[in-house]
């Protein structure tokens, strides 16, 4: 795994997430691409599940990471990249994933699914054909650009540590396994910002694992006697700024998921309005 510099990071994202209107539009737009791309790989699998499993997560991850590596390695702004410049590197960047976890996908399959994307508000109307040249092509291109670096350390694959710590200050098995999963929800924020090509893995599971302990005051937990215990490697600055910044991305999500969830009551209200205008106004005229 290649991780950006200091420069690179503080060139390309710091000022996107220290700037907060530039932050919640970078955010929101984020969880639009998230929310689309969960639903279309989840298709790819057939999985009816609302929970999306380990490995659906796992693809997902990985494509908006190779997204990120692709356009840092250009040089590409985000906000320079057209529609269906970014439809082309998400559907290519899934059809890697599916590949880098060996389950092998036809590429007519995830054609079929973004074909709608790919003729949103175009003139021109690709077929299956067309997409699936597109799709390989950048596919190829990603790979130039990343210099065929596909793996990816993930801060999960720390978890067995962080299990061996808590075990050995004296924690049961129930303590556990929920502290790791409220350490792994917070690790799934992060993905919507590049995190995992700045810090290390686990400087992210660190980081985490405060945001935790400060939440649920769980004073039993002593991250640097976990550090030093482990001999981890990481540097504590990083820890700090990976904590808040995990942290701003958490309350902000929040507001904008609160914002989406009021304008859909809106709506669903000013659509009942309407219904109700309407038996009114023909009760009215039966009358």
């Amino acid at each position: 795994m290649t991780y950006l510099t200091e420069e690179d990071w503080k060139k390309n994202y710091v000022h996107k997430i220290c700037d907060d209107k530039s932050f919640s539009d970078y955010l929101r737009e984020k969880l639009i691409i998230q929310s689309n791309l969960l639903t279309l790989i989840q298709k790819l699998f057939k999985s009816k599940n609302n929970s999306p499993n380990k490995l659906i997560q796992r693809i997902l991850y990985s494509s908006l990471i190779y997204f990120h590596k692709y356009i840092l390695c250009n040089g590409i702004l985000f906000s320079d990249l057209s529609f269906l410049e970014k439809i082309t590197i998400y559907s290519a960047c899934i059809f890697l994933s599916f590949k880098t976890i060996n389950k092998l996908i036809h590429i007519d399959l995830i054609s079929s699914e973004f074909k709608p994307f790919f003729n949103k508000g175009n003139k021109i109307k690709y077929e299956i054909e067309d997409i699936n040249k597109l799709i390989t092509n950048k596919e190829f291109d990603i790979l130039l650009s990343i210099q065929f670096q596909i793996n990816i350390d993930w801060p999960n694959d720390n978890y067995i540590i962080l299990k061996h710590y808590l075990s050995q200050i004296g924690q049961g098995e129930n303590t556990i396994k929920t502290i790791v999963n409220y350490v792994h929800k917070e690790i799934n924020e992060s993905i919507l910002f590049p995190f995992y090509l700045y810090y290390t893995p686990i400087e992210i599971l660190i980081s985490s694992l405060i945001l935790i302990k400060e939440e649920f005051n769980l004073n039993f937990i002593n991250i640097n006697n976990f550090i030093e215990k482990y001999k981890l490697n990481i540097d504590k600055d990083n820890i700090g700024e990976c904590s808040r910044l995990i942290n701003k991305i958490i309350k902000q999500k929040k507001v904008i998921l609160e914002e989406i969830s009021n304008n859909k009551n809106i709506n669903n209200n000013k659509e009942n309005e309407k219904i109700n205008f309407n038996v009114i106004s023909s009760i009215r005229a039966s009358n």
